[in-house]
């Protein structure tokens, strides 16, 4: 590093994006970069902890996350676009805190479309910091949608910007993309952008965690099954219930995690069952022997560095792209989140059995390097 630069980060709180953004904020500072935060308040302690300076924006509406909105899929989306993709507010904030701060570099959520296309009008040098998988993402994302890119081509004529046939070719309009996955785990593009750089799950760099009180006695030798859906609301109350009835039955033990969406007491859980609202993955996934997921990004690379098997049930989002590359690399099967319980655990039987699963998982784990993603984030980064 040749100088101590100025980062402005423009994000969000949307769950899965944030660890990695947190661990990459706590890197840059500890490299003596002086990076602002423009995040919900609620995170504010932990950008602070970071080394980092947390900035309010000034006039983004602060979101309700306690809310469960009673959406399909398509209602989440317009949600979505409405509040966050196309969210003007964010473009006017970034640009009214750049003028203020003075950065040299920004750092934008890939999320927030509208701040990316402030940001690309500004000149300034900009990483998208892509929270998932990019060339699966892309070839199951229907990109020229109109829903998304008219109104996109809208807010970019607002910032004097040309329009776009796509919403791929807006987000690619960045200095780099900073991809929070594995190259490896991914569907490579023929034609991905050459400032698409893999970086790998910051979220899974090795961290001081405090120890988990185990709930279950030392003598117990049955295999663990940790059950982890979205911490976000995507309605999964139902496919946890059925989850819940397939392992019943099973010689096993099971740690369900929460989120902060879902209680314990709207499920009706089996003696085997242990619920709890939050877990570190990284305290329970040494023990291991199957990961029961949504197919969240940030759940499938804490299961893929630990070299944990998967049975993954999508429900939405980018799920069915993640869920796809489990499947093509043999770390994991793929069932219905409308699968009956006895369908799970068949399932669940049979890849708890597949010793040639196991295998697969635990050598693809041992060719992963998150600490070389790390550093070449931080490369890119100070070359800006």
């Amino acid at each position: 590093m040749d100088r101590a630069r100025r980062f402005l980060m423009v994000t969000l709180n949307a769950s899965g994006n944030w660890p990695p953004e947190l661990a990459l904020i706590r890197a840059l500072a500890q490299r003596g970069h002086t990076v602002r935060v423009l995040q919900e308040a609620d995170l504010a302690p932990q950008i602070s902890a970071a080394g980092a300076e947390y900035g309010p924006y000034p006039t983004v509406a602060p979101r309700d996350r306690t809310l469960r909105r009673d959406t399909s899929p398509a209602g989440e989306l317009a949600h979505q676009i409405r509040l966050n993709y196309l969210n003007p507010a964010y473009g006017d904030d970034l640009l009214t805190e750049a003028r203020r701060f003075a950065p040299d570099v920004l750092l934008v959520d890939r999320m927030l479309m509208a701040a990316a296309a402030a940001a690309e009008s500004s000149g300034l040098p900009t990483a998208l910091l892509w929270h998932t998988i990019y060339g699966a993402w892309m070839r199951t994302t229907p990109a020229t949608s109109a829903a998304v890119r008219d109104p996109l081509n809208a807010l970019r004529a607002q910032y004097g910007l040309a329009p776009v046939p796509d919403v791929r070719r807006s987000l690619e309009q960045v200095h780099a993309i900073l991809a929070f996955t594995y190259a490896a785990f991914d569907t490579p593009l023929p034609d991905a952008p050459r400032h698409l750089h893999y970086v790998g799950p910051l979220a899974c760099l090795p961290q001081p965690l405090p120890p988990y009180p185990w709930p279950w006695p030392p003598e117990d030798a049955r295999p663990l099954v940790l059950v982890s859906y979205s911490t976000s609301f995507q309605h999964q109350g139902p496919v946890l219930q059925r989850v819940a009835e397939a392992v019943a039955p099973l010689p096993v033990r099971v740690l369900l995690t929460l989120g902060s969406r879902i209680a314990a007491d709207e499920l009706r859980l089996p003696p085997n069952v242990v619920a709890a609202p939050f877990v570190p993955h990284a305290a329970v996934l040494g023990r291991a022997r199957l990961v029961v997921t949504h197919a969240g990004h940030g759940t499938v690379m804490a299961a893929v560095t630990a070299g944990v098997p998967m049975v993954c049930t999508p429900m939405g989002r980018d799920q069915y792209a993640v869920s796809g590359c489990v499947e093509r690399l043999g770390l994991g099967r793929v069932a219905s989140m409308t699968a009956s319980p006895e369908d799970l655990r068949r399932t669940l039987v049979a890849a708890l059995a597949d010793d040639a699963l196991q295998a697969r998982a635990r050598a693809f784990a041992a060719g992963l390097d998150v600490e070389a993603g790390l550093a070449r984030a931080l490369e890119v980064l100070e070359t800006l």
